[in-house]
């Protein structure tokens, strides 16, 4: 998907969104996918959420940093039928011997993603570190 440019890249985030309605494991598949989003330093501001892209805006920029995934994360299950009532957080923390935040997605208070590329974790592996939740989406979009 994110070698495709401009409305070839949303058709394809939608046909994305369609596919995960019902496969087995749609949160891995969603991990995969934003683990190929190509990375940028930080960019987004963690601290105004209101300066945030939309969804087709962010899909569409390749200004892709941990919290900008994350949050293309949270807004490809969000889009779903499936996952439209889930509730989602986006956390942030600072890990020792890191100069930069993680983000992570949390989602139903069951699953955690962007802790590791391609992987969904349990939500005990933040028991691990100390997070702050930046954000709470727990309606519709």
């Amino acid at each position: 998907m994110f070698n495709l440019y401009g409305n070839e890249r949303l058709i394809e985030w939608k046909r994305f969104r369609d596919s995960i309605e019902s496969c087995s494991d749609p949160l891995t598949r969603v991990a995969e996918l934003w683990a190929t989003a190509p990375f940028v330093n930080p960019y987004l501001d963690s601290k105004n959420p209101n300066e945030w892209p939309d969804p087709w805006h962010l899909v569409l920029d390749s200004k892709l940093d941990e919290l900008a995934i994350s949050l293309g994360m949270l807004y490809t299950i969000k889009l779903t039928q499936r996952f439209i009532d889930s509730n989602c957080e986006i956390h942030k923390s600072m890990l020792p011997n890191n100069l930069e935040p993680s983000f992570y997605l949390v989602v139903d208070q069951q699953h955690v993603m962007n802790y590791e590329p391609r992987i969904v974790h349990t939500i005990d592996v933040l028991d691990k570190v100390q997070t702050n939740t930046l954000w709470c989406c727990d309606q519709r979009l």
